[in-house]
């Protein structure tokens, strides 16, 4: 049971985030498309869209997914006992200054890479 609820919240959390991507990336090629055409040739929707488009910014995400401590059972995702959060807290605070030491994580993305994602423990496992 514990494990099918890590694969379902890990699994939600990357879909989201892919998902976003995609969109976004979708965005940054309808941007170059409408800028292609003519402006007499855009109807004012279009150019309304243009405009909305003209300013997308370029994101990093990162994710710092919570890693079950071997003694933890299914009830994690319940089980909110004083104990359980602060050591969720401090968990969450050795991962945030882990990600922080990391200044290439930090940098902004290239000029048009749109979405840039980093999977904190993965990436971090495989060094």
């Amino acid at each position: 049971m514990a494990r099918h609820k890590d694969i379902m919240y890990s699994s939600r959390t990357r879909y989201t985030t892919d998902v976003y991507r995609r969109i976004h990336n979708l965005k940054l090629l309808l941007a170059k498309a409408l800028a292609k055409i003519p402006p007499d040739q855009l109807s004012d929707d279009d150019k309304r869209r243009l405009g909305e488009l003209a300013d997308l910014p370029e994101l990093t995400i990162l994710h710092i997914i919570y890693q079950q401590k071997a003694y933890e059972g299914h009830a994690k995702d319940y089980e909110f006992s004083g104990t359980s959060m602060r050591e969720h807290w401090q968990s969450g605070y050795e991962d945030t200054r882990r990600t922080l030491k990391r200044q290439e994580w930090m940098a902004m993305p290239p000029s048009g890479s749109g979405v840039l994602v980093h999977d904190v423990h993965r990436q971090h496992e495989q060094e």
